[in-house]
C-alpha cells in the first residue's frame, strides 16, 4: 500500500509505502489515497487508469514522468478512465476550523454505514459463492477449451499483425506448448481448471481492465494494447484558446463563437491576476483555514 501526496506545487507527486506488501491474489482490494489542495475534473480517475496500465505491465513506470513532461507531450493521449464506482472524497481538512459532532449524529451515521456495509458484503458473498459453484460443478470438453484459446489467439494475432507488432503472448508455438503442458488425463475438465488454463495461456481474465464500468465498448479477450504515447492525442490548452480567439464562421456558428470569445475574455483575460495578487489571495485563504502547501 502506498501513499501519494500532491501538495507541493510544481513538483512530482511523492509516493511512499505505508505498510508491508503482502502476497497478492485475485480478490485483493487496492487502496490508493491521494492528498492535494485541489483536484481537476476526472484527475483521479485518469491517474488510476494510468496506474492500472503500469500494474498490468502494459506500460512502464516511466510513462508517468512522460505524461508529466508537458513540454514534450502537451496533449493527453486517448484512454479509458478508471471507473468512478470506487472514487471517494474521503476528507476535507481546514487547519483553523474544527467541526462539531454530536453523539446522536455519529450514532445515526454509524448505523447507516454498517447497514450499507452488510448489504454490499452479502451481495459480494453471493457473487463469490456463484462463481465458486460454477467452477466446481460445471465441466467442459478439453477440445472446446483448446478451440476457444486458439480462436482468441488467432484474432489477437491478426490485430497485432495489422499494427505491425512483434508477436508475443499470441505466439502459436508458445500457446501450443502451454496447452500441451496443461492437458488433463481425461477428455473433460472442470470449468475452474479450464478458466485457469485460459487465463494462464492467453493472459486474459474474466473481468474488465482498469476498473472500467460494465460494457466498455471494444474490450474483448483478443484486444491488443496500443502504447499510450502512440495513441491519438487530445486538443491542447493552447489550441483551444487559439480556436476560441481566432475562430471565424457565419450565421449561428458566428454567434456561438462570439459568445465563447466574450466568456473567455470575461473569465480569463479581464480577471487575470499578477503573481503578487495570486500570492496575496492564497495567503488570505490560508489564514481563513485552507490547507497549507
Amino acid at each position: 500500500v502506498y501513499s501519494v501526496s500532491m501538495e507541493n506545487e510544481g513538483k512530482h507527486p511523492v509516493i511512499q509505502p505505508t505498510e508491508q506488501s503482502k502476497p497478492s491474489s485475485s480478490r485483493d482490494m487496492c487502496h490508493v489515497e491521494i492528498v492535494g489542495q485541489a483536484f481537476l475534473w476526472h484527475q483521479i480517475r485518469c491517474i488510476m487508469s494510468i496506474l492500472f496500465y503500469v500494474g498490468r505491465q502494459l506500460e512502464t513506470p516511466q510513462i508517468v514522468q512522460q505524461l508529466f513532461d508537458i513540454q514534450t507531450n502537451p496533449a493527453k493521449p486517448s484512454y479509458e478512465m478508471a471507473s468512478e464506482t470506487a472514487l471517494v472524497l474521503q476528507d476535507c481538512t481546514f487547519g483553523q476550523l474544527e467541526l462539531g459532532r454530536t453523539v446522536t449524529n455519529l450514532w445515526s451515521v454509524t448505523k447507516i454505514l454498517e447497514q450499507r456495509w452488510e448489504k454490499h458484503a452479502l451481495a459480494a458473498e453471493r457473487a463469490r459463492d456463484a462463481i465458486e459453484s460454477v467452477k466446481m460443478e460445471a465441466t467442459v470438453k478439453w477440445i472446446d477449451v483448446v478451440e476457444f484459446v486458439e480462436q482468441v489467439a488467432r484474432e489477437k494475432r491478426r490485430k497485432e499483425q495489422k499494427r505491425d507488432m512483434i508477436l508475443n503472448m499470441s505466439g502459436e508455438e508458445k500457446i501450443n506448448r502451454l496447452l500441451a503442458e496443461s492437458a488433463p488425463s481425461s477428455s473433460t475438465v472442470s470449468w475452474g481448471d479450464a478458466a485457469e488454463v485460459i487465463q494462464n495461456v492467453l493472459g486474459v481474465y474474466p473481468f474488465l481492465p482498469n476498473g472500467s464500468n460494465e460494457g466498455v465498448k471494444g474490450v474483448t479477450e483478443s484486444s491488443v494494447h496500443t502504447p499510450l504515447m502512440e495513441r491519438a492525442k487530445g486538443t491542447t490548452y493552447e489550441e483551444k484558446v487559439s480556436s476560441i480567439l481566432g475562430s471565424e464562421s457565419s450565421g449561428n456558428d458566428d454567434k456561438k463563437s462570439t459568445k465563447r470569445r466574450e466568456r473567455y475574455e470575461e473569465n480569463i483575460i479581464k480577471k487575470r491576476k499578477t503573481t503578487e495578487e495570486d500570492k496575496a489571495f492564497y495567503d488570505h485563504m490560508l489564514r481563513q483555514g485552507g490547507a497549507s502547501a
